[in-house]
């Protein structure tokens, strides 16, 4: 197609092929429409979950618990709905459900599947000398549980309410009634987790607080027996005031700091015990209050959130993982969550960092105290050592306190069995399938058997390489185009080949007129016309169109010779009703004079010469001077000479004769021949120095591609001019 084609030249073609591409349409459309009719039907239940920021219960919570117990900010939610989508939690809802006992067929079934397991190309190896695989140890799961849950979660949709705390917990099953089963008991399943992370928590914590009570509560008594005992040994009178001596508010400074560091050192150490028990569990690792003050993390996590919304939206739009917005979100996904697990990594080792320091000062302040006690030895060692023991008493007894606070305010965190997940609905059955949507699958079927049939129409095409229209001789021939002559059905006349005396139909006898005239055209007015009329292969129409030709000549009052050419395959002798003997090769040997063999036909402008007799060597008589020479002679006769030679491309005769001739008149096949063909047949025609008046477009179906051919055919001028006639 070349670039000055219009719009209705790309609607032609879309006639011409509208059987194929309306099958191919039917086809797709069928087939999408039968799809979509035959899914199974598929109920979507939902329920509808608050989760929200736990507040603040002052002088109840510990300081550590609270704040790993709270729900995070609004950016962290991304990690409670990829918990609901958890196979632990999964798991659990099969359990609640009953749905956790595997048959005994079942798991039969699975050990054997496990245990044949071994593909093809393992034991093709194994039979080459390769070693062995050594098996993995068995997971947490069976074969039968890792498909159950595998199927469970492929129905689980978790859709956050945008700039909401409210997330939609959904369900897709073919039973509306175990859709709606499901997504409740997973949204139960969800709220017991929570409260079960909270209780292990406080318990792992209150065992911590407890071993550091006990151990503090020791220290505590060795400090008292050994100051009363420090009191016995002495006396109260030997322990003198002291606040007179500096050394002794020394020692009392170092010890209070000192208690004060111990207190922040178990502080860092309740702190470091809870990030280590929560390093077990990812998801619960995020929980630590560092980590949800950080900015930076919590900058990283909306990022992420944003991305994970988008790429949602796009899986919503039936966009696969190849799709090229896909691909990015997911490297930037990647990129992000490698940042935040560095800043998560920088936080828990800044943690660990201030549990060093508060470890390095404290040891600092008891070598500190340790200097300073001896340093006042030569002082009222007395007092001093009764100052310090009493420091010991009162700072262990300020310490035991402190934990045994806290280790009540645990206690009642362990006792509290509230939450801050709720479900606001409840999933209900559903009565009308969300799937198959038929009419966005009929829509698509309607789509893609529209795409695939006007694709596969203007594919064929381009694919064709044959002639078709007037345009194709222009722009691939090179030539003008003399006219078209449509195809005509074998009940419109008798015999070989129609003619304009036989009653053949008006638009064939009107289109033989219009190509009479752009031959008369094409020669010089004066002496006679010979007119060679060839195809590039046989079975084009050229007997058709030199026959016609001629009889349109005739019709005109033009004295006509028409000589068949062709002594390979004669036709014309048939055509006409006349012997084939005595004819043109005949005349070529001399062994008859050309008026014997000349015909006389019913139109008195109109001769006939046969071929005559089928000689071994037909392009050596066509190519003989006395060829020329006849032609000459007849030339004197005749007005018109049309000689009906053989198809260039079958035999040289074609090109033996073309350069003897005043013109020649290429016959081509609509829809017949290739174009490579017609431009390699026109070559050896230019060779032999042919002149080449023009094509004409033979065997047009015009009735069955009447729009196709619109543009060069035009029945209601025919039938004008019959009438007119």
């Amino acid at each position: 197609m070349n670039q000055n084609q219009h719009f209705s030249d790309y609607l032609r073609v879309l006639y011409k092929r509208r059987w194929t591409a309306g099958l191919a349409f039917l086809l797709v459309f069928a087939y999408g429409a039968a799809t979509s009719l035959r899914k199974t039907p598929v109920y979507e239940s939902g329920a509808q979950l608050l989760i929200e920021k736990e507040s603040r219960r002052a002088n109840t919570l510990n300081t550590v618990l609270q704040d790993t117990d709270a729900w995070y900010d609004d950016d962290f939610y991304q990690t409670q709905y990829r918990m609901l989508q958890s196979r632990a939690i999964a798991w659990r809802t099969l359990e609640m459900m009953g749905m956790s006992q595997a048959p005994p067929e079942a798991e039969r079934l699975a050990a054997a599947t496990e245990r044949q397991s071994t593909g093809i190309l393992e034991r093709v190896a194994l039979l080459m000398g390769a070693p062995e695989k050594i098996a993995p140890p068995a997971g947490d799961e069976t074969s039968w549980q890792s498909e159950q849950i595998d199927g469970f979660l492929a129905g689980v949709n978790v859709a956050p309410v945008r700039n909401s705390r409210l997330v939609n917990v959904k369900y897709r099953s073919p039973d509306p009634v175990f859709a709606a089963k499901a997504a409740n008991q997973l949204a139960e399943a969800y709220i017991q987790q929570g409260l079960r992370s909270r209780s292990l928590a406080s318990q792992d914590a209150n065992l911590f607080l407890t071993e550091q009570l006990q151990e503090q509560k020791a220290k505590l008594d060795d400090s008292e027996r050994a100051l009363q005992a420090y009191k016995e040994r002495y006396g109260a009178i030997a322990i003198t005031d002291p606040q007179n001596n500096i050394i002794v508010r020394k020692l009392a400074d170092i010890s209070a700091e000192l208690t004060r560091a111990r207190n922040e050192r178990l502080e860092k150490e309740a702190l470091l015990k809870t990030l280590n028990e929560l390093a077990k569990d990812p998801a619960k690792l995020d929980t630590f209050p560092a980590i949800r003050a950080d900015a930076a993390i919590q900058r990283l996590r909306g990022e992420i959130a944003e991305a994970k919304n988008r790429d949602a939206q796009l899986v919503a739009l039936g966009r696969g993982p190849m799709w090229e917005e896909r691909r990015q979100i997911a490297a930037t996904l990647e990129t992000k969550d490698a940042q935040l697990q560095q800043q998560i990594d920088k936080v828990v080792q800044s943690v660990r960092n201030e549990f060093t320091m508060a470890e390095s000062r404290e040891t600092a302040l008891q070598g500190q105290l340790a200097a300073q006690k001896r340093e006042s030895l030569s002082q009222d060692s007395v007092a001093i050592e009764y100052t310090a023991l009493e420091r010991d008493v009162i700072g262990n007894r300020q310490l035991y306190e402190n934990l045994l606070q806290r280790a009540k305010e645990t206690g009642v965190t362990g006792e509290y069995k509230g939450t801050s997940v709720r479900v606001v609905d409840a999933a209900e059955v559903p009565r009308v399938p969300v799937l198959p949507n038929y009419r966005r699958d009929l829509m698509f079927a309607l789509m893609a058997g529209l795409v695939l049939a006007v694709g596969l129409a203007f594919g064929l095409e381009y694919l064709d390489s044959r002639i078709k229209t007037p345009d194709d001789i222009k722009a691939h021939l090179g030539i003008p185009f003399l006219g078209l002559v449509p195809t005509i059905s074998a009940k419109h006349h008798d015999g070989v080949a129609p003619l304009l005396d036989k009653g053949v139909p008006p638009a064939f006898a009107e289109a033989m007129r219009a190509i009479r005239t752009s031959v008369i055209f094409s020669s010089a007015a004066d002496a006679s016309r010979s007119v060679m009329v060839t195809s590039t292969a046989p079975s084009e129409g050229k007997t058709l169109v030199s026959s016609n030709l001629a009889d349109a000549l005739a019709q005109a009052e033009q004295r006509t010779l028409l000589i068949d050419g062709d002594m390979r395959r004669p036709r014309l002798h048939e055509v006409f009703g006349f012997d084939q003997e005595p004819g043109l090769s005949n005349v070529l040997v001399g062994t008859v004079q050309i008026h014997s063999a000349i015909r006389k036909t019913n139109n008195p402008y109109l001769s006939v010469l046969p071929a005559g007799h089928l000689p071994p060597n037909p392009a050596e008589l066509l190519g003989s001077p006395r060829c020329r020479r006849l032609l000459d002679q007849l030339g004197q006769e005749f007005d018109w000479i049309i000689l009906d030679a053989p198809p260039v491309m079958a035999v040289t005769d074609a090109a033996v004769i073309a350069h003897d001739v005043s013109g020649v008149v290429f016959v081509v096949g609509a829809e017949m021949t290739p174009r490579r063909n017609a431009q390699t047949a026109l070559e050896q025609l230019t060779s032999a120095r042919a002149k080449v008046i023009g094509a004409v477009l033979n065997r047009v179906n015009v009735e069955r591609h009447s729009y196709y051919y619109a543009p060069y055919h035009r029945k209601d001028y025919t039938r004008a001019y019959v009438r007119s006639q």
